[in-house]
């Protein structure tokens, strides 16, 4: 939440361009999410609030979420964080069209949609485009969500870059149990915009902010306008500016402290483990440098410092906290560090720009990676049930 909350203050997303409800088109857009956890049952329930005149909602939601979600309708549990009383938004059974697949909203005569937002996990992106392109209707598109800097190209690379608007989700919310979504209220920022050219090359230079901005962008931000507890718009700066620069933090606290096994105090506050960060930072900012997509009349070094003091003072205020990335490594799950260090690496590659802190981060996190997805299971002679660490679903002793 913090870590979320920072990022947005840092940012020039923060300045997203708002869309008054006479640019919406006349037809409220049919909007599907596919993935119904955290960012996408957050992203339902505050359109289900707004109502049918302000779009038409469709779920993807699979298994027991997915069903109870049929039958009670998706409620969202908002935690204030200290600034009020906990609210709840329950949207009614019937309100939303729920299937547990693409396949079977076909089946069942669901009209085409004219968004589908990935709300997935990183390395699902390129398997959810594939399964959304049946529903989506004539100049329909997918909305990617995801950390990184590579689901934009994944979703492109599978549909085509004109089905593909990019997007950045930060809100910390999670399922809490089946068809019920928990959330801070705080933060709570959706933006998106157009991120290729009509060749399918990503927009860069001094065109690419303005380019950002399209009829169907500006479509679904009047939607999203007319929603409580969503800060959405357009990003001024355009939409690689926007995805580099939380990528500058996501991709290098997650990582750093995933390897460490430490929270944001620690990383920030031990001298050797601070340099660590800020290394991997560096090799962030550089790369969006490379590319044409840092900030205005900022280097990389300065770009990382405020990021980094920031994160400091934070970590001082509240100790302990951890990003997802160090919570799955440490409870044996999948995780992201594959679309983030690793990603990071391959940019790096791809743009002549050196990656050495975050090449050895994705060498010493992969072997566990690996065993957590099932590819290659091991166990550690002498270590008290062999694992490398404790699982989250591990019988208790």
């Amino acid at each position: 939440l913090k870590t979320l909350g920072m990022w947005y203050r840092l940012s020039s997303a923060g300045r997203g361009i708002p869309i008054s409800a006479s640019e919406m088109a006349a037809a409220p857009p049919r909007i599907a999410l596919y993935g119904v956890g955290g960012v996408g049952g957050w992203l339902g329930s505050r359109l289900l609030e707004a109502g049918s005149e302000v779009a038409e909602v469709v779920l993807i939601a699979r298994g027991a979420h997915g069903a109870a979600i049929r039958e009670r309708g998706l409620r969202l549990d908002v935690d204030p964080v200290g600034a009020g009383a906990a609210t709840s938004v329950q949207a009614a059974p019937g309100a939303a069209e729920v299937y547990s697949s693409v396949e079977e909203a076909i089946a069942q005569g669901a009209r085409p949609v004219d968004f589908m937002i990935l709300a997935v996990k990183t390395w699902q992106v390129a398997e959810a485009a594939a399964a959304a392109r049946p529903l989506l209707g004539d100049g329909g598109c997918v909305v990617t969500t995801q950390n990184g800097v590579e689901a934009p190209q994944q979703a492109a690379d599978v549909l085509g870059a004109g089905r593909v608007l990019g997007g950045v989700a930060k809100v910390l919310a999670y399922i809490a149990e089946p068809g019920i979504v928990s959330m801070k209220a705080q933060p709570a920022f959706f933006h998106f915009g157009e991120a290729f050219a009509a060749d399918g090359s990503p927009l860069d230079g001094d065109a690419a902010a303005a380019a950002a901005r399209s009829a169907r962008a500006e479509r679904l931000a009047g939607a999203f306008a007319q929603c409580q507890g969503v800060t959405s718009g357009i990003p001024q700066d355009g939409t690689w500016p926007m995805l580099w620069e939380k990528a500058v933090l996501m991709c290098s606290f997650g990582p750093v402290a995933a390897l460490c096994r430490a929270p944001l105090d620690k990383v920030c506050g031990i001298p050797e483990t601070r340099a660590l960060l800020r290394a991997a930072m560096l090799e962030v900012a550089s790369c969006a440098a490379r590319a044409g997509h840092l900030e205005k009349d900022k280097g990389p070094e300065e770009v990382v410092d405020a990021v980094l003091a920031t994160l400091t003072a934070q970590g001082t205020k509240q100790p302990g906290v951890t990003p997802s990335t160090l919570r799955d490594v440490v409870m044996g799950k999948p995780s992201e560090i594959n679309e983030l260090s690793g990603g990071i690496a391959r940019a790096g590659r791809k743009l002549g720009v050196a990656t050495p802190t975050h090449d050895l981060i994705l060498a010493a996190l992969l072997p566990q990676e690996l065993r957590a997805r099932g590819e290659q299971p091991y166990q550690l002679m002498g270590v008290p049930g062999g694992a490398p660490h404790v699982r989250a679903d591990a019988p208790a002793e």
